[in-house]
């Protein structure tokens, strides 16, 4: 085992740590090799006290230091810049004591360490510092320090300036208190994906709330710093305000919407044009050919009314396809409050030749009162489209019975057309049902316009169509308007705008 002073001798070096004592009555000096290492004075040489200050930089510091240990015989230390004997600058760390010998001579003693490379990285640090401060503050973009809980720790000029808050405002809020409440999943999903280490960092589009209540549009970065255990300590947060880039996108995408909504329904409009037409044409011919071949004069008074019946409501349905033509606004619909049984009862007579000729029956279970508020002349063309096609694909040698229900679903009006038809095979056409130009009997006539014509207009008013069919046995087609106001389908078409 060394003893305490061999040990002593050789940890010292390794510490680079200067060793001095000095005798104040008699001037008597000890220096280490580290001490004079430290002040680049030749061997043998021992300076005077006030020799040593005048190696310092701020003596009087230096001095006062020094009358402190020995007046109150108590531990002291400073940093202090020293220039050498080769007159180099070094940053060094003092520590010295005082005390009074058994001999009653005055010592101190004490420690100095050469602290230059310390310094040097601790104003490096500082520097850096002061860099990140005005780069933080003075961004051109919103820039945030931000807890892993979401708390505000740090935000520069910009954001408070982009959000409406001050800095006491917003650091007493979390980021989730202000952001819209869509956009707030997304961006934990992806906060908590940087704390796990799956991602790096992310960027979104996400919306806040102003202060004064508006919402921005932001286009969000962010990034993780970890300590040196890898343990989250803060995410950086960059934030631009996109607003008025965004605001120009949505106008755009929302006119390109408007147009293709337009493109939509003028060819829907060109589709139930020619197949509206076409069955109110159909009907006047066959009572035009009927009426020529008709030698019993009551029946051809019967017919001559029928057919003024029909051109009422060719008229009828010109005026509506007109309002369609005319009509402003977003939806291309001209909303009308009607009800629903005089509309059934207005097709089922431009069908009642059809009918009759098909020896069929039309039963109605539809209350007086049942209305909707819905766009006249759609609605007109899914009950003719979807009670001729009853007639026309009616099965031979059966009576022909349609039946049409209306009933009430919460927020909708549900209208049941049903028959007892040839029926179609839908695991055979169900995904083709509604398509364009596709027929299932063969028919010579059948363009396979309708049922496409019929899915359009009801979605066209935010309705859903349903099918359920049995081949030999009959189809039925349930139509599911929803039951809302006119200012309900405004304000409905405003929030979607």
């Amino acid at each position: 085992m060394q003893s305490n002073s061999d040990l002593y001798e050789k940890v010292i070096p390794l510490a680079h740590l200067g060793i001095w004592e000095r005798n104040l009555d008699t001037g008597e000096v000890y220096w280490n090799h580290e001490a004079r290492e430290i002040y680049e004075l030749e061997p043998g040489f021992y300076p005077t006290l006030d020799q040593i200050f005048a190696f310092y930089n701020d003596q009087e510091a230096l001095k006062t230091l020094f009358e402190k240990a020995i007046s109150t015989g108590q531990p002291e230390r400073g940093e202090f810049l020293l220039r050498t004997g080769k007159g180099n600058l070094k940053w060094i760390k003092l520590r010295m004591h005082s005390e009074i010998t058994a001999e009653n001579q005055r010592m101190i003693y004490g420690t100095i360490k050469d602290i230059s490379n310390q310094k040097r990285l601790i104003d490096a640090l500082a520097e850096r510092e002061q860099q990140f401060h005005h780069a933080f503050e003075y961004a051109p973009i919103g820039m945030a320090l931000v807890s892993p809980t979401g708390a505000w720790i740090k935000v520069n000029k910009m954001l408070t300036d982009m959000l409406g808050y001050d800095r006491g405002e917003l650091l007493a809020r979390t980021f989730q208190d202000i952001t819209y409440p869509d956009d707030l999943d997304l961006d934990l999903q992806q906060m908590a994906a940087l704390l796990d280490g799956q991602t790096a960092s992310y960027v979104m589009e996400k919306r806040y709330y102003h202060a004064d209540g508006r919402i921005i549009w932001v286009l969000l970065s962010v990034t993780l710093v970890r300590d040196t255990q890898n343990q989250p300590l803060y995410l950086v947060s960059h934030l631009k305000d996109i607003t008025e880039q965004k605001s120009v996108e949505l106008e755009r995408d929302y006119a390109l919407k408007v147009i293709q909504a337009q493109n939509s329904r003028l060819l829907n409009f060109a589709h139930m044009v020619s197949h509206n037409l076409r069955s109110h044409a159909g009907n006047i011919e066959m009572l035009t050919n009927m009426i020529a071949e008709e030698k019993d004069l009551s029946e051809r008074e019967s017919m001559i009314g029928l057919l003024g019946i029909n051109a009422v409501n060719l008229r009828e349905t010109l005026e509506h396809l007109n309002e369609v033509v005319n009509v402003e606004g977003q939806t291309g619909q001209q909303l009308k409050k009607l009800n629903i049984l005089n509309e059934i009862k207005k097709v089922k007579s431009v069908l009642s030749e059809s009918l009759r000729l098909a020896s069929g029956k039309l039963v109605i279970n539809v209350a007086q009162d049942m209305e909707i508020t819905c766009d006249q002349a759609y609605l007109e063309s899914i009950l003719l489209n979807l009670l001729s096609n009853s007639i026309k694909y009616r099965k031979v040698h059966r009576n022909l019975v349609i039946t049409v229900t209306g009933r009430r679903e919460e927020n909708h009006v549900v209208i049941q057309i049903a028959d007892n038809g040839l029926g179609i095979d839908l695991y055979k056409h169900g995904e083709k049902l509604f398509g364009m130009y596709n027929t299932f009997h063969g028919n010579n006539d059948a363009q396979g316009i309708g049922l496409f014509l019929v899915k359009n207009q009801v979605e066209a008013m935010d309705g859903t169509i349903k099918v359920t069919s049995e081949p030999g046995i009959g189809t039925s087609f349930e139509v599911g308007l929803p039951y809302r106001t006119e200012q309900e389908h405004k304000l409905k078409v405003s929030q979607e705008g």
